[in-house]
C-alpha cells in the first residue's frame, strides 16, 4: 500500500486552509504540494500517497491519470479527490496490496456545495439560478442545482459564443443556457439564486464585484464560493439587502471532511465535524474589530483580546500616525478632518482585508460606509460603550468638551448600533484583571 502521505496538489497554494481543516480531524498529517504543470503527472503516477485533494488548475487534468472516475465526477467533468479502493470494490484499507489498489477520482466539492447551501437555508428547487463563471467549480454548481430540480440555470460567460454549456444530462433537460454579462439585464427578473464561482473579489483584490445585486430584484439568495475574505463585496451587498447568503468556508470544510471519509474508507464518517471546524476556522482566521466613541477603552480592551486570543493588535490611529509621521492633532492642523478621514479610510481598507487581527478603531471610523464594509469583510464588530461623563477630552481634536461629546454621540450612535455585531458596556470602575475577565466572558464567548 501507499505510504501515509495525504495532501493537496495545485499550482499556487499559499492561501490554502486545507491543512488546518484536515488536521482538525486529528487523523493524519496533511501537506500542501505546489506543483508545476510538468510535475503533476509524475507526482500522481508515482502513486506515493494515501489520499489527495486536487485544486486549480488540475481538476480536469488528473482525470486521465485515474484508474476509475466516479459517475458524479465524470458528469461534472472535474475531480477534486483521489483515493484508493480494492479491486474488489471495497474501500481503502491498511492491507491493500500494490496490485489490488485502484486509484479513484471523485468530486466532493459537490457535497460541500450542497452542504453550504443547506446550512444557509438556500434551496434550488423550482428556482431560476444564475452561475457566474465557467470553470470547474461552475461545472459542479450547475450539476448540483440541476440535481436539486432548479427550473432554469443560466451560466454567465465573458465569451458565450466560444463557451457553450456543458453537461449533457443537464442540457437534455432543457434547463441550461449560457449568456453574456451584457445579456444579464434581459434575465434579471427571473433570477432567484446567484452563485459566484469566479475569483473576482478574492484576496488581495478585495471589494471587487462582477455584478450588483440591486440589478436582480427577485434574487433571494447568494452563494459566493470565495472564502478569503469571509464576506466579499457581493456578500456584503447581500447582507444589506437581507438575502440568504453563504461564503465558501462551509463548502471548503464539508468537501474536506467528505474527502477524509473516502481517504480512510469510511465515507460520510466526518460530516458531524463540519460545524465545529467551521466555527474554529472563523475564530482562528477572523478579525475582532472594536468600534465606539473616543475614550471608551478600545485600546486597552484590544490589548486584552490580543493576549487572550494570540491575535495581533492593530490600532488604526497608531497606524495613521506611523504612516503619516505626524501625530493626529498635527494631521488635523495640516490636512483638516477630511485629510485625516482619507488616511483613516486607507488604513481600514488595508487592515480589513487581513486576518487574525484585533483592530481598535478611532471613534469616527464608522462615519464612512466604505470603512464599515472594509472592516466587516473578515471582522466581527464589537461596539464598546461608556457613559459620556466618563469619556476623556484632553488631546482629542474633535471631542474637546462634554457638549461636543454629546453632539458627537447623538450623531454616531445610530451608526455604531447599525454596524455592531456585539455590544460591550465598559462603564464600571474595576481592576484591569476584572476587566480582562469581563472581556473574555462577554466578548470572546459570544463569537
Amino acid at each position: 500500500m501507499t505510504n501515509e502521505k495525504y495532501g493537496l496538489i495545485g499550482k499556487t497554494l499559499v492561501h490554502s486552509y486545507s491543512k488546518e481543516i484536515h488536521e482538525a480531524l486529528g487523523r493524519y498529517q496533511y501537506q500542501l504540494f505546489s506543483l508545476a504543470e510538468d510535475e503533476m503527472p509524475d507526482f500522481i503516477n508515482a502513486r506515493d500517497f494515501r489520499g489527495l485533494n486536487v485544486t486549480i488548475p488540475y481538476k480536469k487534468d488528473v482525470i486521465p491519470l485515474c484508474d476509475e472516475v466516479t459517475d458524479l465526477a465524470r458528469g461534472i467533468g472535474a475531480v477534486n479527490t483521489l483515493f484508493w479502493k480494492n479491486a474488489s470494490g471495497t474501500g481503502a484499507s491498511e492491507s491493500i496490496s500494490q496490485e489490488d489498489k485502484i486509484l479513484v477520482g471523485h468530486n466532493t466539492d459537490y457535497e460541500g456545495f450542497l452542504y453550504a447551501a443547506s446550512r444557509a437555508g438556500i434551496e434550488f428547487e423550482g428556482k431560476g439560478v444564475l452561475i457566474l463563471g465557467t470553470g470547474g467549480t461552475s461545472l459542479m454548481a450547475r450539476r448540483a442545482a440541476a440535481d436539486q430540480n432548479a427550473a432554469k440555470i443560466y451560466i454567465a460567460s465573458r465569451h458565450p459564443e466560444t463557451d457553450p454549456p456543458s453537461g449533457s444530462e443537464i442540457q437534455d433537460a432543457g434547463i441550461l443556457s449560457t449568456v453574456s454579462y451584457d445579456q444579464l439585464p434581459e434575465i434579471a427578473n427571473s433570477i432567484d439564486v446567484i452563485v459566484n464561482t469566479t475569483p473576482v473579489g478574492t484576496f488581495p483584490n478585495n471589494m471587487q464585484q462582477v455584478i450588483r445585486l440591486k440589478d436582480f430584484p427577485g434574487c433571494q439568495a447568494v452563494i459566493d464560493v470565495i472564502y478569503n475574505p469571509f464576506k466579499t463585496a457581493l456578500l456584503l451587498e447581500a447582507e444589506k439587502l437581507g438575502l440568504k447568503y453563504t461564503n465558501g468556508l462551509p463548502m471548503l470544510v464539508a468537501q474536506a471532511t467528505a474527502a477524509a471519509g473516502y481517504f480512510l474508507g469510511t465515507p460520510g464518517a466526518f460530516q458531524k465535524e463540519n460545524q465545529r471546524i467551521i466555527k474554529s476556522m472563523k475564530q482562528q482566521m477572523g478579525n475582532i474589530v472594536l468600534i465606539g466613541m473616543p475614550g471608551t477603552g478600545k485600546s486597552l480592551i484590544g490589548k486584552f483580546l490580543a493576549e487572550l486570543t494570540g491575535k495581533t493588535l492593530q490600532d488604526t490611529d497608531a497606524k495613521i500616525e506611523e504612516e503619516a509621521k505626524m501625530t493626529i492633532p498635527e494631521i488635523f492642523e495640516k490636512e483638516g478632518e477630511t485629510g485625516f478621514r482619507d488616511r483613516e479610510s486607507a488604513i481600514c481598507k488595508k487592515l480589513g482585508k487581513e486576518r487574525n487581527l484585533i483592530i481598535a478603531t478611532g471613534g469616527g471610523a464608522i462615519l464612512r460606509p466604505e470603512n464599515v464594509d472594509a472592516l466587516r469583510q473578515n471582522g466581527t464588530l464589537v461596539h464598546i460603550t461608556r457613559s459620556i461623563d466618563k469619556l476623556p477630552t484632553r488631546g482629542r481634536p474633535l471631542s474637546k468638551n462634554i457638549e461636543t461629546l454629546k453632539k458627537m454621540e447623538a450623531q454616531r450612535m445610530p451608526l455604531y448600533k447599525s454596524a455592531a455585531d456585539i455590544t460591550f458596556r465598559n462603564n464600571y470602575t474595576c481592576s484591569r484583571k476584572k476587566l480582562r475577565q469581563q472581556v473574555n466572558t462577554y466578548i470572546l464567548e459570544k463569537l
